[in-house]
C-alpha cells in the first residue's frame, strides 16, 4: 500500500470519529417514561421476564431500568443507603455518592469503578407526580461519562414521551489515556490480596 493510500485512510477514518452517533429517544411505554441516548442501543432479546424491568445495550455500554413505588421509607437517607447497598453487591470501588438534576425527579446517584476496571453509575430518580421510583443502572467505559450523565438529565414521564429538553448527546470514543487508566485501575485493583469481596 502506498504513502497517499495510507493517508486516504487515514482521513476517512478521522471523519468517521468526528461524526457522532445520532441521539433517538427511547420510550417505556408500559410507565410513560422516555430519554435519549445514541441510536444505536437495542433491546436484548431475553429480557422480558420482569413486567417491572428494562434494558438497553449498546457496544459499550448497558443500562438496566427498574420500576419500584413510592412508600413511607422513600427518603433521602434511605435510598443513600440503598445506593451504597447495591454498589457493595456490585463490588464497586471508589464510590462517590452525587445528585444529578434531572426535571421532574428528584435523583440521587452513586458512581464509581467495577472489578473490571469499568464505570457504573446507580441512580434512584423520585417523580415529584407520580409514585414512580425508578432504578437506572448504567455500566460504562470511562469515555462515555458525559454521555451517560446527559441520559440521566433527560429521563422523563407522562409527557407525549418527550424527553426532557437538552443538548443532544454525543456518543465518546474511548481515548488512548482513557484505557491506559482503566487498565492501571484494574492492575492496582489485583495488587489489593487483602481486600475484602462481598457476595450479594
Amino acid at each position: 500500500m502506498n504513502f497517499k493510500k495510507i493517508l486516504l485512510i487515514s482521513a476517512a477514518f478521522i471523519v468517521a470519529l468526528a461524526n457522532p452517533v445520532q441521539a433517538r429517544i427511547y420510550t417505556w411505554d408500559k410507565f410513560n417514561i422516555a430519554f435519549e441516548g445514541p441510536d444505536d442501543g437495542y433491546v436484548p432479546f431475553d429480557f422480558f421476564q420482569d413486567p417491572n424491568s428494562a434494558q438497553v445495550d449498546w457496544d459499550d455500554m448497558v443500562m438496566t431500568l427498574q420500576r419500584y413505588t413510592k412508600n413511607e421509607n422513600t427518603n433521602k437517607k434511605n435510598l443513600n443507603e440503598a445506593l451504597k447497598s447495591r454498589a457493595l453487591g456490585f463490588n464497586m470501588y471508589e464510590t462517590k455518592l452525587r445528585e444529578i438534576k434531572v426535571k421532574g425527579f428528584k435523583c440521587y446517584a452513586i458512581e464509581g469503578t467495577m472489578p473490571d476496571g469499568s464505570r457504573c453509575i446507580i441512580c434512584y430518580l423520585v417523580s415529584d407526580k407520580t409514585p414512580t421510583v425508578l432504578e437506572v443502572v448504567v455500566n460504562y467505559l470511562l469515555g462515555n461519562r458525559d454521555t451517560v450523565e446527559d441520559m440521566i438529565k433527560s429521563f422523563s414521564e407522562n409527557n407525549n414521551q418527550q424527553p426532557n429538553e437538552r443538548e443532544k448527546p454525543k456518543q465518546k470514543i474511548q481515548k488512548k489515556e482513557d484505557a491506559e487508566k482503566e487498565e492501571q485501575e484494574i492492575k492496582k485493583k489485583q495488587k489489593r490480596p487483602n481486600e475484602k469481596v462481598f457476595e450479594c
